[in-house]
């Protein structure tokens, strides 16, 4: 049953899952597409970015790379800010629907009038949204992968840095959208959800901004998914059991316990 429910929620989904692929192919395809200006002019960049804190680009995941150079832009440019933002937009807007979007619509109800489990079908939605965020992520990760060939954007990065790097931020997503999705399900209000995951994201994010700028406020960096995708760079250093393994394991933890509040609660009439 959860493989029905599953393939007809990808149905269900499937207009919205071609608009944000092409909307964010169509982003990291400008975005690259900018990188050779930036290269020819490296060294106003460089004499620029010599002048912040260190911190600062420590947060963006420059760490000792040059803006100008293929690990440095794709770094301070995609993955540290507009690439996953995209796609959290995206997975919290499915993550908010599962549940409790379409508890508010009234469509859950006629849905489990129908010989489905409550769990089942939580179990598929949020199957469903891992399923269709990792899509954009993989679509949009090749579209780079070949734009940046001609491009330059390879040079520098292992044959597999894009994927890694891509990988890792989709497990953050995940993790993220995960606190939509168990809030929803847990209250059925998908406000609520909305607003958890997105101050949960926007909270951590300025928590490893903030740690990167003040010494003495480092160790609040290790309890940001943001530090745990970008320290070490993802795409010249290979995943870690904290920038994959901890935010996946924290998303189906967060699954469960919406689950477990979803089955046991009253469905809004």
């Amino acid at each position: 049953m959860i493989t029905v429910t599953l393939r007809f929620m990808l149905a269900e989904r499937r207009r919205a899952l071609i608009g944000w692929t092409i909307g964010t192919v169509a982003l990291v395809v400008a975005m690259a597409a900018v990188f050779p200006s930036i290269r020819d002019t490296a060294a106003e960049l460089e004499a620029y970015v010599a002048t912040l804190p260190e911190g600062l680009m420590d947060a963006f995941g420059l760490g000792g790379a040059s803006i100008a150079s293929p690990e440095g832009y794709l770094t301070s440019q995609l993955y540290s800010n507009m690439y996953p933002i995209v796609i959290l937009i995206m997975g919290i807007g499915i993550a908010t629907w599962a549940i409790a979007g379409s508890e508010s619509d009234g469509t859950l109800e006629a849905t489990l009038a129908a010989p489905v489990q409550r769990i089942n079908l939580a179990i598929a939605r949020f199957l469903g949204l891992a399923i269709l965020t990792l899509i954009v992520t993989l679509v949009s990760t090749a579209a780079l992968a070949l734009i940046g060939i001609p491009l330059g954007l390879h040079d520098g990065i292992p044959a597999w840095g894009m994927w890694s790097a891509g990988l890792l931020m989709w497990a953050m997503v995940l993790l993220f959208s995960s606190f939509a999705f168990a809030i929803g399900a847990a209250t059925g209000r998908r406000g609520a959800a909305i607003t958890v995951a997105t101050t949960v994201a926007v909270v951590t994010f300025l928590m490893q901004l903030i740690a990167a700028l003040a010494e003495p406020l480092q160790w609040l960096r290790y309890a940001s998914p943001w530090y745990w995708f970008l320290e070490p760079n993802p795409l010249v250093n290979a995943p870690s059991a904290l920038s994959l393994l901890a935010p996946l394991l924290l998303a189906v933890g967060l699954c469960a316990l919406g689950v477990f509040r979803f089955n046991s609660r009253d469905i809004a009439q």
